[in-house]
């Protein structure tokens, strides 16, 4: 029963914590793959970043909008991937063309967690300047902001690669996506 009364003892305190008290979120490099692959590569890249596939229940498709190409593709459904990047979850989706298996599209994203303080603007930011390191360019970057809603995209582009970085907000929450489309 002492035990018990202990335990119980802890878990209040832990419970009282102040609610402003939250865990930082530590930003860290994602690996993001900047050259296209094939289908093959997937399971080698995310086994090497401890990614765990999930399906989600539903279909999932591309619009012209994500991929201006789209109509002389096929694609399957993607591969989708978590990984557990420190204290922040990344979700990668794998987008390919049925007949061949090649990768012609990935996105990276990342959602504002409630739980946490906001840090998708500094993840943003980061993302931003890893990109343009590896890529040895900045990106031309556009800010909108309409009615309640912002955003703020960062584009790469060469002969083969379209690299989409972007922050969307609103005054619930924020999220950032990567987009790498490749021609």
């Amino acid at each position: 029963m002492k035990l018990y009364f202990q335990i119980l003892v802890i878990f209040s305190v832990i419970n009282c914590k102040p609610k402003d008290n939250f865990e930082r979120v530590r930003i860290q490099d994602t690996s993001i793959e900047l050259k296209q692959i094939k289908f093959s590569d997937i399971s080698k890249i995310e086994n090497k970043n401890n990614g765990i596939e999930y399906t989600k229940p539903f279909n999932i498709g591309l619009s012209k909008e994500y991929f201006p190409e789209i109509e002389k593709y096929k694609f399957e459904q993607p591969k989708i991937y978590r990984r557990d990047t420190t204290n922040l979850n990344t979700q990668i989706s794998y987008f390919f063309t049925k007949n061949d298996s090649i990768v012609r599209l990935i996105e990276y994203s990342w959602n504002q967690d409630d739980l946490k303080e906001h840090f998708i603007d500094n993840l943003y930011k980061s993302n931003k300047d890893m990109i343009s390191k590896r890529l040895s360019q900045k990106g031309i970057e556009k800010f909108e902001k309409i009615d309640y809603w912002w955003q703020k995209i960062v584009r790469w582009d060469n002969d083969s690669t379209h690299i989409y970085s972007f922050i969307f907000g609103i005054d619930e929450g924020q999220r950032t996506r990567i987009i790498v489309r490749f021609k």
